[in-house]
């Protein structure tokens, strides 16, 4: 590999350049050559003519090159830089982003990878201050695992500025390009240099909300801290937002630790509102530190790597400089050429590097890659004194260095305190959870064993000792519970999971917890709760019941005569949200004022003289608060000392049910599931449901098929448009998240049809993104309700009888007692082998599904299809397409809960998480793992569907032609949609003796007409 790099003023010299560089190939072959330039201010008539002249004398050589503005005329100049490739290969590329998208960009260049011999390393340039290619970059390397390196141009100042951009035989003021080498000969070597050190604390960053349009930079960030980014300048640096805060903050900028690199960032925009525009990624769990670095730890850092770099003997060079590090820019220029006198110098305002899994988009380093063919035979070795002076002064050390130098001892020395301190605090709560587990094994025999006594023993001397051991061991397993919530919480692992749940349930269940502790001290216990309460609601019902729970008993604990009140009532309600205040009063002891303080601290007791015989941890609190933290509310606590006290807290929950729950009866308890019949049939209604997962259309005509209603389906935006075009529906249940065609953009469709068929026809959006703002954004969007996945039976059977007519509806007499006396469906009409699935919850299911012929059906399709799922999801992440990633897992997760594989659904719920949060290194690290379960699950499942096969020995053979007028007349069905005869001429060629070939083909278009899978059904039949 040949390297020679050449620099041109007015732009005439070119001549002599392509002489001197011919001279320097005259042997070699000429027609596997690239050319990297960079320029700065020359017209692009100006550049088009001095690179005709390249173009003139190789025809087939390949040029990238980037275009930055100057800022002022002496400033202009071209550098190029020609390489000659002698063993390997150059495949170039280009992609304009106003022609496609970032994502599908990314997925063509890694097709094109996988055709590629050897492919060993990308040069990559990117344009525009609005392109996003920092993530889908990450999960290329990743997948491809060759280095990635290279410049990103941008104008922050004027978004359309013509003076930016990259160009492949024609500039791109938005988009990548770039070459691919390969080849079995080609090394690379890379480095970032930076000399950047952590400095003071770590920042918790608030990116813009992702659904919102960002037009500048890749990353919003909106908050750090929990306040606007840009306040973060003006409380550490005393700096405030005007046009020389770039120039105020370079030497301060941000440290990203992702994968354990660290990665330099500073803002190159803000706005009215505070926001901070960056080129990079960040996500809203990123931590992130101001950093510093003074002459001797940057040129350090630099020196070293220049002495590794010489070591791999490079045979072209390519630097990536930044425009905020231009102090250092010409130090770090000489230390390279010292060992490569033809290296390429480029700066701009990003810098790419993704190499070995890890890496990033830096702005305030430089990165470096050297590429050679070939083991070199000798390797060269530089002292770095010879290339770089650490400092350009003798005797007093600037102010500036000597600051630096002492915030980072001051940074380290605070950095190992806070890293002993978080060590003993892992070591205690590790202690607290380990011997909580250890204690606890013994508890639940103990209990165990007391309540066999309770239940067979006859002496009542003998009762009466059981009853003291199970109050105690009672009393402990609490404390044990308390101090494994504890250390859950410290270590970051206690999380709030919602679910739907109701109210009035929720309620009775903690008054019955907590009635007999309140009777056996005499003390009356007072349920107040607002009938106004909608019914049904979702949040963390168990982490809300722990909560009230040892409020309430506290309140039980220090009261010695009296009463508790426990109150529930609206401060807020709308459609969507509730906002309830909890509150408990007593008439106990109470609480000093200077007491209150150390409410709230673990292992504290309050008032320890006066409450030493109250039995308890002091953890009851402090847990509480915490949950109540990550819930968004707060405790607060009014006391009188020797009168009493109100502990209270609001919680805002999401409506399911705006029903209100009315007033809670609370000897009734609650219902365990129990099958029951239709409350109404409606022979005449029709309504269509539209998932791209089978498996939930399977499971909404099971659940709605006793109601005797006429359920079409689809499964794509576009075929449902097709079906309403000739149907009228009662109601259109559409699934929000589709490939394509998503749940909104295919409710507008539907609504702008001629004729305006859906007039009147209510439409519910399915989902399994139950968060208030996403339903708001449902409703917003024109649905006229939400149902959550998995969908509840009886939910519903409510949603069907509200919103179709009453004409449709013919109510059916059911005897409520005999209804309620009926048992859960019984199980023994599975089959044997489900029972030897570990991975299925056959209850879960069965409750999902609403009958066993209902479950079966599911798990059917799901078997069906799980395969193909497998494969797709599998090919997305090889292709770094994470929106049609997640949108896969995103229905793999729905149908897997439905079917009651829980713990595939909960993985496949973080790794959506993960897509829709762009957490690329969760994505990475899981997806085998998911894979590999999905697939265990099928093998699993095998058993359950075999069917054996038949002898058609005796069968007529089909003919070579009789086949081609098959494939021709499915054809024709799959062109009009037609599932019915296209299944009825399945099903006649079960009468043919199949040859081997003919066999594969048609169980592959079997199995595209199950979905029914239109596309793939009309690429089979193109194809055969």
């Amino acid at each position: 590999m040949i390297q020679r790099t050449f620099i041109l003023f007015q732009g005439d010299e070119m001549r002599t350049i392509l002489k001197e560089w011919d001279q320097t190939i005259k042997d070699k072959p000429k027609d596997n050559m690239f050319l990297v330039f960079t320029v700065n201010g020359f017209t692009e008539e100006k550049l088009n003519s001095v690179l005709s002249l390249v173009v003139r004398d190789y025809p087939n050589i390949n040029m990238i090159g980037i275009h930055q503005r100057a800022s002022h005329k002496y400033n202009e100049y071209l550098r190029v830089s020609f390489c000659l490739m002698e063993k390997s290969v150059i495949t170039p590329f280009s992609y304009s982003f106003r022609d496609i998208s970032e994502d599908a960009a990314m997925g063509e260049l890694s097709d094109r990878v996988k055709h590629i011999s050897n492919p060993a390393c990308i040069l990559l340039f990117a344009a525009g201050s609005s392109t996003k290619i920092s993530q889908q970059l990450g999960i290329f390397e990743k997948t491809h695992q060759i280095p990635v390196a290279g410049i990103w141009t941008a104008d922050f100042e004027n978004v359309e500025s013509e003076t930016h951009y990259v160009w492949q035989n024609e500039k791109m003021r938005r988009g990548i390009v770039g070459v691919i080498l390969s080849g079995k000969e080609i090394l690379v070597h890379t480095e970032v240099l930076t000399g950047w050190r952590p400095l003071g604390k770590n920042f918790e960053v608030e990116v813009r909300n992702k659904g919102s349009e960002i037009s500048i930079g890749e990353t919003v960030v909106k908050k750090i801290n929990g306040k606007n980014a840009i306040d973060i300048y003006s409380r550490y640096l005393n700096i405030k937002p005007d046009e020389y805060l770039l120039d105020n903050i370079r030497e301060f900028p941000f440290l990203l630790k992702r994968d354990n690199e660290l990665i330099s960032r500073i803002p190159y925009r803000y706005d009215e509102a505070g926001e901070l525009y960056f080129l990079g990624h960040f996500r809203d769990d990123d931590i992130v530190s101001f950093s510093s670095g003074n002459k001797n730890s940057i040129f350090s850092e630099i020196a070293y790597k220049v002495n590794r770099f010489a070591e791999f003997v490079p045979e072209s060079s390519f630097l990536f400089g930044s425009d905020m590090r231009q102090i250092f820019k010409d130090k770090e220029l000489k230390a390279f050429q010292n060992i490569d006198e033809n290296i390429q110098y480029i700066r701009g305002k990003g810098q790419f590097l993704f190499h070995d899994g890890i890496g990033g988009t830096h702005n305030v380093s430089s990165v470096i890659m050297g590429i050679r063919e070939g083991i070199p035979e000798d390797v060269k070795h530089v002292d770095y004194m010879d290339v770089l002076s650490t400092t350009d002064n003798e005797g007093v050390v600037p102010l500036a260095d000597r600051t630096s130098t002492f915030l980072q001892a001051i940074t380290d020395d605070l950095n190992e305190a806070i890293a002993k301190a978080e060590s003993a605090n892992k070591a205690k709560s590790s202690f607290l959870s380990h011997m909580s587990h250890e204690i606890r094994t013994p508890i639940n025999a103990i209990l165990g064993m007391d309540e066999m006594i309770l239940r067979e023993g006859v002496d009542s001397t003998v009762k009466s000792y059981a009853l003291d051991i199970r109050n105690a061991g009672v009393e402990l397993l609490g404390i044990i519970n308390d101090i494994l919530d504890f250390s859950k919480i410290e270590s970051g692992k206690l999380t709030v999971i919602p679910i739907e749940y109701k109210m009035a349930d929720m309620l009775r269940d903690l008054y019955h917890m907590i009635k007999k502790r309140a009777d056996d001290k005499g003390l009356q216990l007072i349920l107040e709760a607002d009938p106004e309460i909608p019914e049904v609601l979702y949040g963390d019902e168990i982490r809300i019941k722990q909560i009230i729970t040892n409020i309430l008993t506290n309140a039980v604990k220090y009261t010695e005569k009296g009463k508790v009140w426990f109150r529930i009532k609206i401060e807020n309600l709308n459609p969507m949200e509730v906002v309830l205040n909890f509150s408990v009063e007593d008439t106990g002891i109470g609480i000093k004022d200077e007491e209150k303080n150390k409410l709230f601290e673990a292992f504290e007791r309050l008032d320890e003289k006066r409450n030493r015989t109250i039995e308890g941890t002091g953890l009851g609190m402090n847990i509480t608060q915490k949950l109540l933290k990550q819930m968004k509310s707060s405790l607060n606590v009014e006391s009188v000392y020797g009168k009493g006290s109100t502990f209270s807290f609001t919680l805002t929950q999401a409506v399911r049910s705006p029903s209100p729950m009315g007033q809670v009866n609370i000897e009734e308890r609650r219902e365990s599931y129990k099958k029951k019949g239709a409350a109404f049939i409606a022979p005449e209604a029709r309504i269509l449901a539209v998932d791209d997962t089978v498996l939930n259309l399977t499971v909404i005509k099971a659940l709605v098929k006793q109601n005797h209603i006429n359920v079409d389906v689809a499964e794509s935006g576009q075929e449902a448009i097709e079906l309403v075009k000739h149907n009228r529906y009662d109601i259109i249940f559409l699934d929000y998240r589709m490939p394509v065609m998503d749940g909104i953009e295919t409710l507008h469709r539907m609504k702008e049809l001629d004729g305006d068929p859906c007039m009147y026809t209510p439409f519910i959006c399915l989902t399994a993104n139950a968060v208030t703002g996403a339903i708001e954004e449902y409703m917003k969007a024109g649905f006229d309700d939400v149902i959550t996945k998995p969908i509840d039976a009886e939910l519903l059977e409510k949603k069907l009888r509200f919103y179709l007519s009453p004409e449709l509806i013919q109510e059916e007499d059911i005897d409520e007692e005999e209804d309620m006396a009926e048992e859960p469906e019984d199980t023994g009409d599975l089959p044997a082998e489900l029972k030897d699935v570990k991975e299925i919850s056959i209850e879960d299911g069965l409750q999902h599904c609403g009958s066993a012929e209902g479950f079966m059906t599911a798990l059917k399709s799901f078997y069906d299809s799980l395969k193909d799922n497998i494969r797709i999801i599998q090919e997305n992440y090889d292709k770094a397409d994470i929106k049609n990633y997640t949108i896969k897992v995103h229905a793999m997760k729905s149908s897997a809960r439905i079917i009651g594989a829980n713990e595939l659904s909960a993985l496949a719920k973080d790794l959506e998480a993960a897509g829709d949060n762009e957490k690329m290194d969760v994505i990475v690290n899981d997806t085998p793992r998911l894979i590999s379960m999905a697939e265990s699950l099928y093998a699993s499942l095998e058993p359950c569907f075999m069917v054996e096969e038949e002898d058609v020995s005796d069968l007529p053979e089909l003919t070579e032609d009789e086949w081609n007028d098959f494939i021709v007349t499915l054809g024709g069905f799959i062109e009009a949609y037609d599932i019915d005869d296209l299944k009825m001429m399945l099903e006649m060629m079960k009468g043919y003796r199949l040859s081997k070939e003919y066999e594969i083909i048609y169980k592959d278009i079997k199995d595209a007409a199950k979905g029914p899978d239109w596309q793939k059904l009309s690429e089979l039949v193109a194809l055969k």
